[in-house]
């Protein structure tokens, strides 16, 4: 409804100005007074917007506003001369300061716009994509309006820079709106009103500014349209768009741009290069179309290749982060030690090597004596650093090739290969647990009961759960026996009260492995 009203609001006012139904007096009264109300309809918009912001989004909002109160101010200079003192306006003249004044202080509110364009790995993708558009829009502005004014000339100096002040900002502005449109991660319609509301300011001012420079400019020509569109524009956007948000760098960065924005500045490079090659092909270019063309080609050719660039880091992000995933699917995090599914996925595999190549192997299962104890008196951190240090010291005690995981709480196993004896290792362990873990203030003593299952290549191979769980009863038999003992499932239940182990040595040195049947 909104757009329909302002589309209205624009047709009528072309309608009025252009054909002056009233006479040449109230044509060229609604011209000035219709400019003059939409410029200060956006400029009360805008300060009514950035009262009710905070921060860069209201700063932004403020200047947007001071620039056009600035065009406001300038066109009532402008109706000054037309409507009450009935003379056309000189040019220079105060009104020229206003319109010229705009431009910059816009350029100033979109540089504060709460964005992310110029910062961390965007910063030179955002550059060179104001280069591309910057050459582009040269090419355009020197076939139409700069071209024109500068081949016109001046009858002042002062005159002849002023004339060359409304093209030349106007690229700067319209590079910069194209920019900021186009690296903006949000979804801000704000934004986008307020883009197409400056984009028509500009094209109003090059129509303006080759018209004049060909003489035959007038009040009511149709390119007045849009500086009246393009105000109400900028009012609407202020008015009914939400206010701008800052944006979370990490989370800019993982949200993919909609292509049309990507795209966006390739749409001035094919329009500009397009310019270029039909004036050279008709016999009108010269030296800065030609210039500007090459210049528009390097940008593209320097962007593509930091796009190639862009896209190598992103595999490699890709490939770290899979890694990373990786890692943490099969790894415990308190101990770095593999987890239950990288032990199970390990075991199967080498059960698939004994039924095929008769090779043996070992499951110890080691279940920390006394932790519960550790958790309720010291609390769980004394209890993690009590884990990560028997994790320390399994990993000491076994071969590069075995696999040592974290599979419960504070339970543990090893996967012996080729040929590893289960039994040496077992004794490794009881030597590396004698010393006990300083905790804080506190000594914590440091034994465990381990369970151990053998797999001999002349044995029928069983399931990776059927393997675990033989070495799993072993350590509760051991646990059965006193703690800090070893047992050994051999497939014959030994009853529970009749344990074959030996406990270990008060005196830190390991027991020997002894054999014996749990349950």
């Amino acid at each position: 409804m909104g757009t329909a009203m302002l589309l209205l609001a624009v047709v009528v006012f072309v309608m009025l100005a252009r054909f002056q139904p009233g006479g040449p007096q109230l044509g060229r009264a609604v011209d000035d007074v219709g400019q003059l109300a939409a410029a200060a309809a956006a400029a009360v918009c805008c300060r009514w917007r950035a009262r009710r912001s905070s921060g860069r989004a209201a700063r932004s909002w403020w200047w947007l506003a001071v620039g056009t109160a600035s065009w406001a101010l300038g066109e009532a200079a402008w109706s000054y001369y037309e409507l009450i003192a009935g003379r056309q306006t000189p040019f220079p003249s105060f009104a020229d300061a206003g319109y010229l004044l705009f431009p910059v202080l816009a350029a100033i509110g979109l540089l504060i716009w709460p964005s992310a364009v110029l910062q961390g790995t965007t910063r030179w993708r955002t550059l060179l994509d104001g280069a591309l558009v910057a050459g582009a829009l040269l090419i355009l502005s020197w076939v139409t309006a700069l071209g024109s004014t500068v081949h016109a000339g001046g009858a002042t100096t002062f005159g002849y820079v002023v004339s060359l002040g409304y093209p030349l900002s106007d690229l700067v502005l319209l590079t910069l709106t194209v920019v900021i449109v186009t690296h903006a991660r949000q979804a801000q319609s704000a934004l986008a009103m307020v883009a197409v509301g400056l984009a028509c300011l500009c094209v109003a001012d090059t129509g303006f500014a080759y018209l004049t420079a060909e003489g035959t400019y007038e009040t009511g020509s149709p390119v007045d349209a849009g500086w009246f569109g393009g105000f109400l524009l900028i009012a609407v956007a202020a008015y009914q768009g939400a206010a701008p948000t800052r944006e979370d760098p990490i989370g800019s960065r993982l949200r993919l741009e909609s292509t049309a924005r990507a795209l966006l500045p390739y749409l001035p490079a094919g329009i500009g290069l397009a310019v270029a090659l039909t004036v050279e092909f008709t016999g009108h270019g010269d030296h800065v179309t030609l210039a500007a063309a090459a210049f528009v080609i390097a940008a593209l050719l320097g962007r593509q290749l930091l796009a190639v660039l862009d896209n190598r880091a992103l595999v490699r992000q890709v490939l770290a982060a899979q890694h990373e995933l990786r890692y943490q699917a099969f790894h415990d995090p308190l101990t770095g030690l593999a987890n239950r599914l990288m032990f199970g996925d390990r075991l199967r595999h080498s059960l698939e090597l004994h039924q095929r190549d008769l090779r043996p192997l070992s499951v110890l299962y080691c279940d920390l004596d006394g932790f519960k104890d550790v958790n309720d008196t010291l609390g769980h951190d004394a209890g993690d650093i009590v884990l990560k240090s028997a994790a320390e010291r399994l990993n000491a005690v076994t071969r590069t090739g075995d696999t040592t995981a974290r599979i419960g709480g504070d339970e543990f196993a090893i996967l012996l290969e080729d040929g590893g004896d289960p039994h040496e290792v077992a004794v490794r362990i009881f030597a590396a647990f004698a010393q006990p873990v300083s905790v804080g203030h506190d000594v914590v003593p440091l034994t465990t009961s381990i369970g151990i299952a053998e797999l001999t290549p002349d044995q029928a191979t069983p399931t990776a759960e059927a393997m675990l769980q033989r070495a799993d009863r072993a350590m509760y038999a051991a646990k059965r026996a006193g703690k800090g003992t070893v047992m050994t499932w051999t497939g014959q239940p030994t009853p529970a009260h009749q344990p074959r182990s030996r406990p270990a040595p008060s005196n830190g040195d390991a027991p020997s492995p002894t054999w014996g049947g749990g349950g």
